[in-house]
């Protein structure tokens, strides 16, 4: 046994851990309980950006994929962020310093490496943050969401394909059109990735409107990269 694995033995007699939901007694951050409540979105789909959308309405595609220029190809979230559980997972992942947590990811491999966004990818690219903001919060979420990723899917991540260059307002509360607007210009192409004719999956935690995602693949097309993208969860259309 190595050193540290005795360490944490002895960390896990002393100060056994706890659900991070329900406070029971478990092996790990989240028990096998609250792990059974932990289920991906099965519902009515919008078949380019994935968000939940009426199972009557036609065509099935989202308000905003019909009515905006969309520079990804498809992308695909595993959970709806509507879910109470969820909402809890994404808080403690972002927010509450629980990044490991990530590793959620591993429940549902098979689901994962089933997706077609991965076919012919050639890397996975986290959505990136501005530095000031990466040492205010200590980690980049969606970095950590595309190693554990890339674990599943054997597909690499490339950290430094695409960079934030501004540090943006937050964009709780905007509409599409002023989410859009304060990221313009906010990414650029690392010089490794200028005119390589890659594929890639851009990773994050939430997909609410698509207008981060939707600059991200916009910069990287510019460079001739072409882009789908996996996020932990989706937020439904709401008219």
């Amino acid at each position: 046994m190595r050193l540290q694995d005795s360490f944490d033995s002895i960390l896990n007699l002393l100060f056994p851990k706890h659900c991070l939901f329900c406070k029971a007694k478990s092996d790990w951050y989240i028990c096998k309980d609250c792990l059974k409540t932990i289920k991906p979105y099965k519902g009515n789909r919008c078949r380019i950006c994935s968000t939940p959308i009426a199972a009557t309405q036609k065509p099935a595609v989202c308000p905003i994929c019909l009515s905006k220029k969309r520079y990804f190809n498809k992308g695909f979230s595993l959970f709806n962020y509507e879910e109470e559980q969820i909402k809890k997972l994404i808080e403690f992942i972002k927010f509450n310093d629980y990044p490991q947590l990530a590793a959620i990811l591993f429940e549902f491999s098979g689901k994962i490496k089933s997706l077609d966004i991965f076919s012919n990818a050639d890397f996975l690219i986290p959505v990136p943050m501005y530095k000031k903001d990466i040492r205010k919060r200590g980690y980049n979420q969606s970095a950590v969401i595309a190693k554990t990723l890339s674990k599943i899917t054997k597909i690499p991540v490339h950290y430094d394909c695409l960079n934030k260059i501004k540090q943006t307002e937050k964009q709780v509360g905007l509409n599409y059109e002023k989410r859009t607007k304060n990221l313009s210009k906010a990414f650029e192409v690392g010089k490794k990735c200028f005119n390589k004719r890659y594929t890639v999956v851009l990773v994050d935690d939430v997909f609410t409107t698509g207008s981060t995602l939707n600059e991200c693949a916009k910069t990287l097309l510019r460079k001739g990269i072409k882009s789908n993208f996996f996020t932990l969860a989706t937020t439904p259309f709401k008219a």
